[in-house]
């Protein structure tokens, strides 16, 4: 009788079973159904594929309808709200300034792929002005507004997030640059994609359903730059993922000890949390190792071109 009682706690979500005190393998198993869901080598392959089209004819990802008034704290599971919280607002920290960031990679990839720099960031009038914003920019600016209507919704106030230093383009004519900026840009929809899928393994209803639109746009993302990365540089996935790493360590530091309403986020989290977050970045690094595997000279060419790059 007490095992039927409990079975009653238990609902499905996007992740599956959502138990109403969920334990450290349950939360496991939450991120791994996740990870199926959202970063199949199916769909990283589709994503990836998409881009002649976007080339061709841009065009953003349609979301799906959030239903704001429902979203409330009782719909964050299995971790302390205040630690929750407070990754809400350090991602929208994170999700901005996006159109300095969108010029700063359509300045770098602008010499070795126009189209690649046309879909981060449109197009520009003679006089440097913009005229077309790209495909990334305005999928990627819906972010930080998504997150600071869930802070709102879990807090009852509003935001005013800080928002990231852009080191802007740096002269150059040199390839390392475009690619240590393409490794930076990988990195950065990496740490998005985990963070994003451990929110969501902390979360249901509403809540969980609004988190996962800015996710499956940075999984389209991530999968076009990894992509990119291995077209233009011909690196191999140690290299990239070691380079990687080392940008998102430094993305990291810069954050640690970032205070935000609320407290501190290094002081909120336990060791079970930590681990928690390391397991979903390595996930999510196993499975762009399996899809890296598919990733043909054949069909990268097939996609960006020619490689003039002497690569």
């Amino acid at each position: 009788m007490k095992l039927l009682q409990n079975r009653r706690h238990i609902n499905t979500d996007l992740a599956g079973s959502c138990h109403q005190q969920p334990n450290y393998l349950q939360i496991r198993a939450r991120m791994n159904r996740l990870i199926d869901r959202y970063l199949s080598i199916e769909i990283l392959s589709q994503k990836l594929i998409d881009l002649p089209t976007q080339f061709a004819q841009p065009h953003v990802r349609q979301w799906e309808p959030i239903d704001w008034k429902s979203i409330s704290r009782t719909q964050i599971v299995g971790v302390d709200p205040d630690l929750f919280i407070m990754l809400v607002a350090g991602a929208t920290e994170i999700e901005t300034p996006i159109h300095e960031y969108s010029q700063e990679s359509w300045s770098y990839m602008q010499s070795i792929h126009p189209e690649m720099a046309y879909f981060m960031g449109g197009s520009q009038n003679p006089d440097g002005s913009i005229a077309t914003l790209g495909v990334w920019e305005k999928e990627e600016r819906q972010h930080a507004p998504t997150f600071k209507k869930i802070y709102s919704q879990l807090t009852g106030e509003k935001l005013l997030p800080k928002p990231n230093t852009v080191s802007g383009y740096q002269a150059t004519s040199s390839v390392q640059a475009v690619y240590n900026h393409t490794l930076s840009r990988i990195s950065t929809e990496w740490g998005a994609v985990s963070v994003y899928l451990w929110l969501m393994a902390h979360s249901t209803g509403a809540l969980q359903q609004a988190i996962a639109q800015p996710l499956q746009d940075e999984v389209n993302h991530l999968a076009k730059f990894w992509g990119f990365s291995r077209w233009a540089f011909a690196s191999s996935y140690y290299g990239q993922v070691k380079g990687s790493t080392k940008n998102l360590v430094s993305l990291l530091k810069h954050h640690r000890g970032e205070r935000t309403e609320g407290g501190n986020l290094a002081g909120k989290a336990t060791a079970v949390d930590g681990i928690e977050l390391a397991f979903v970045f390595s996930r999510v690094v196993v499975r762009l190792r399996g899809w890296n595997r598919e990733l043909s000279d054949t069909l990268l060419n097939h996609l960006f071109g020619t490689n003039h790059l002497g690569n």
